[in-house]
């Protein structure tokens, strides 16, 4: 009779234990599959083995800009039999793009596509992972004294000469300050962009002086932009006739600004990207211009230059992609 039960006891543990360790197994399972979805990566990828395995990192894996790049960079990957994944940095998270650059490294992935923002120890990274054979291509914004194999994107002094040719058709007599807010660090000093829109101001035909600045903003998340947007605005001088805006975050939250302090007519916002905010604010009028590079050109050549470094040992260094300036004009004809 103890026999018996001794027997239907163990039994009992053995149920147990295999329902415990079906409940870890199902929850190992759906974690996995969600850190995927988090990545953007289908279960039919994952179930699939691949040749390369890339990773693309960025500022946020939440802007429709950094999404809509890396959608079509994953269709470009597929087609060359890799498999590309997404690391963004987030505010809920501590992680730096040093950091992600070290978890790549450690991971041996087969190339890096990074959005380069100059954050401290940045460029180091960059070459580590190049020293140890890992090829990386810089997007948008470029890491021209590091040891990249290519940048995908266009260079200051060209950006400079498309934003200061809309920055010359707002000059009026009653601007008197242009703000460029930067979404990396770098030297007004040795600013392209900055020296190529100054020149389109002096070229404009305005005899009264007019004060262009510059500002790096480098926030890890939307509530910080917003706080320097704001404090802009709230400023003893007053905000700028003219905002200078480089990235997606940047003009949503000047445009937010620009509505909560009444300031619409008397501050003027160009744009950067094409996001639903910006393009329903382009098409009232209420933001006179936006520009964005051509996003699936950036896909394109991201993993033309890898397929290029792995086929043939090496890539172009420099890829150029196209600029598409949006008006109010522009945009009404592309909604007909």
């Amino acid at each position: 009779m103890k026999s018996s039960k001794r027997i239907d006891k163990e039994v009992c543990l053995m149920i147990l234990s295999l329902l415990i360790a079906a409940m870890f197994i199902f929850i190992m399972i759906t974690y996995y599959k969600r850190i995927m979805e988090d990545a953007g990566v289908t279960s039919e990828e994952t179930n699939q083995e691949y040749q390369y395995h890339y990773e693309m990192i960025v500022d946020s894996r939440n802007l429709t800009f950094w999404n809509a790049v890396y959608e079509n960079t994953r269709e470009k990957a597929l087609q060359h039999d890799a498999i590309l994944e997404m690391k963004g940095i987030e505010s809920a998270e501590d992680y730096s793009k040093a950091d992600y650059m070290d978890m790549c490294i450690a991971a041996q992935v087969d190339g890096i596509i990074l959005e380069y923002n100059g954050e401290e120890g940045l460029q180091e990274k960059i070459d580590e992972a190049v020293n140890k054979g890992i090829p990386v291509v810089t997007i948008v914004n470029d890491a021209p004294k590091s040891l990249r194999q290519s940048f995908v994107g266009i260079n200051d002094y060209q950006l400079g000469q498309a934003y200061g040719a809309e920055v010359a058709k707002l000059v009026d007599s009653d601007t008197r300050s242009i703000l460029i807010l930067l979404n990396r660090v770098q030297e007004l000093g040795q600013n392209q962009l900055y020296a190529q829109i100054n020149s389109a101001v002096e070229n404009a035909g305005q005899n009264h002086r007019i004060k262009i600045q510059s500002e790096n903003i480098m926030s890890q998340s939307q509530f910080d932009t917003e706080e320097v947007i704001r404090s802009i605005f709230q400023s003893e001088e007053g905000p700028p006739q003219i905002l200078v805006c480089l990235d997606e975050v940047t003009t949503e939250c000047a445009y937010q600004a620009m509505i909560d302090y009444n300031m619409v007519g008397e501050v003027k916002i160009i744009g950067y990207y094409t996001s639903r905010t910006i393009m329903d604010a382009v098409g009232k009028g209420l933001i006179p211009v936006t520009i964005s590079m051509d996003v699936e050109q950036i896909g394109t050549y991201s993993i033309e230059a890898l397929t290029e470094y792995w086929e043939v040992g090496r890539a172009n260094s420099y890829y150029t992609v196209d600029l598409n300036v949006i008006t109010e004009d522009s945009s009404r004809k592309q909604e007909n």
